[in-house]
């Protein structure tokens, strides 16, 4: 049986995929939900094994429900279109330092606001600058240092975030930028190994490229470029 829009035509992949993602979201909701009712419900005190369980279920259903955030945002990352309104990226870089302020304790943060000020780029890139920031904020032992990089040309422009963190080994910088690939086990560093995949295929799609360059225990640098 085929699935069909609500107009009849064949859905897409992208639609079908999303569809699918909102779905199997809704449920891990539900179960979140449930286990959380089944605990306000019962009478007597709850014995320590079964609340475990019961906190089991919530945190499984949570981290089940933010992966598949993450798969739909991956999966309309693609059809960002270069055609999209643009922004100051200075603006933007600002707004992202902003969203991850809780994180910013410990850090010492540079940029050249003259070298960057005035640059126009398409809005999605705001969520990629705030991924490689939430980055190199994330990934460090004790205070980092983070610089933002800029080099300006007539046909392509090219930013880096540079910090001082942990780093990795240079034979994973293609690795890392795959979807749900991790570096780190994920109770040390949380996350679900979908935020560079995603700003990977967020700057492809407006005509960049991103990279990383890296060593372990030297800290990192994550580039991309973006057409003038």
């Amino acid at each position: 049986m085929s699935h069909a829009s609500p107009s009849g035509a064949r859905r897409t992949e992208e639609e079908l995929l999303m569809a699918v993602i909102h779905d199997i979201r809704r449920h891990a909701r539900r179960s979140a939900a449930r286990a959380q009712m089944i605990e306000r419900e019962l009478t007597a005190p709850l014995a320590p094994a079964l609340r475990a369980h019961l906190d089991e279920i919530v945190a499984a259903s949570r981290d089940m429900d933010s992966l598949l955030s993450r798969l739909a945002q991956y999966a309309v990352a693609a059809s960002s279109s270069e055609d999209q309104p643009c922004g100051d990226i200075c603006v933007m870089f600002d707004s992202a330092l902003r969203r991850l302020v809780d994180r910013n304790k410990g850090a010492e943060i540079y940029s050249d606001p003259i070298r960057c000020c005035g640059i126009q780029v398409p809005y999605s890139i705001e969520g990629v600058l705030r991924e490689l920031l939430d980055n190199a904020l994330k990934f460090r032992e004790g205070p980092v240092k983070i610089t933002i990089l800029v080099e300006r040309s007539s046909g392509t422009h090219m930013f880096g975030i540079r910090d001082t963190g942990i780093g990795f080994d240079p034979q994973y910088c293609e690795r890392i930028m795959l979807p749900l690939e991790r570096l780190h086990p994920q109770d040390l560093y949380g996350g679900c190994g979908m935020g560079l995949a995603i700003s990977q295929r967020t700057v492809e799609a407006v005509g960049g490229k991103l990279w990383a360059e890296s060593k372990l225990n030297s800290g990192s640098t994550f580039w991309f470029t973006l057409p003038v």
